[in-house]
């Protein structure tokens, strides 16, 4: 499957489309807005480049995973958010704004990060060393800027010069980029036919831990920070709700490696999952909010249905 042209060619090209359409979603003006109120779009990015990849490999550690999964599950955690968190985010009645953002900046810091923490994890996880797996820095770097930053760019520049084609666009992409995941994890799936149920029981449970741990862990830094509810959902979901299609970009395009792709693959399904309670629970945080912000209309209502 490494050589197939879909995986090779296709799924690069993919994401690098993905990521124009997160770029079509921005102007100047939204990093203007954020940098007068700074708080949460510093916890956001600091707790994803460097926190969230650290709870990454400790719990791999902990669960004890096969080297080469752990490796994997570190790949997914060192990855940024995607067009998925924030349309999770909106759907939650979160700070879309911000989780946009987030999204970018962690989008552009990672091109670095990223390949440091496989470095990273390399050295600490057990039998790592061992692995015929490499990751070569140089590559990952170059592909990052490739399908991350200049994409990104892009949206950005057709956004400015043409913001009614911008709308057009940036409307087709989170269905797009759901589509282009689904058949990147059936050909995994496909490449690795009965084996891909024993790697998904070993590494599932690791994963829902990881998931459930970093939305906590990102809701839980932004009430600490004191920002408000909608920005703590935003923190939480970019979190928990991860560029899945990057990890897999990098496990079979720069790694060649599927098994090194499954825990990408895994996250990919467990994070919808948990996406749903995730916006069950936010809805119903907003409204809890918005209720007690307004107890004078509050007992107006209720007055009124009592006479009425």
């Amino acid at each position: 499957m490494q050589d197939s042209p879909v995986i090779a060619i296709g799924l690069p090209v993919a994401l690098a489309v993905i990521m124009v359409g997160i770029g079509l979603s921005l102007t100047l003006a939204d990093f203007r807005e954020q940098a007068r109120t700074p708080r949460a779009t510093i916890i956001g990015t600091l707790g994803q480049v460097f926190l969230v990849p650290a709870i990454g490999i400790a719990v791999a550690l902990v669960m004890d995973l096969p080297p080469i999964m752990a490796l994997g599950l570190v790949l997914v955690a060192a990855c940024p958010g995607g067009s998925t968190s924030n349309l999770v985010t909106y759907l939650a009645r979160g700070n879309v704004a911000l989780s946009i953002i987030l999204t970018v900046v962690a989008s552009l810091v990672i091109i670095v990060t990223l390949p440091g923490w496989l470095d990273v994890a390399g050295r600490i996880l057990p039998g790592a060393t061992e692995l015929s797996v490499s990751v070569p820095l140089g590559q990952t770097f170059g592909l990052l800027i490739g399908i991350i930053l200049i994409p990104v760019a892009i949206g950005m520049v057709i956004r400015a010069k043409k913001p009614e084609l911008a709308a057009k666009l940036e409307r087709g992409m989170s269905v797009f980029g759901a589509l282009v995941l689904l058949l990147a994890i059936g050909a995994v799936a496909v490449d690795l036919g009965g084996e891909i149920i024993d790697m998904t029981i070993v590494t599932g449970p690791a994963v829902l831990v990881f998931n459930i741990a970093v939305i906590l862990v990102g809701g839980a830094l932004a009430w600490i920070a004191r920002v408000d509810r909608a920005s703590q959902l935003a923190l939480a979901v970019e979190y928990g709700i991860k560029n899945s299609t990057l990890g897999l970009v990098i496990a079979l395009t720069v790694v060649r490696d599927e098994e090194f792709a499954v825990p990408a693959a895994v996250y990919s399904i467990v994070m919808y999952v948990t996406a749903i309670a995730v916006i069950a629970i936010g809805r119903r945080m907003i409204a809890t909010s918005a209720s007690q912000s307004n107890p004078d209309r509050n007992a107006r209502r209720e007055t009124d249905r009592i006479a009425g």
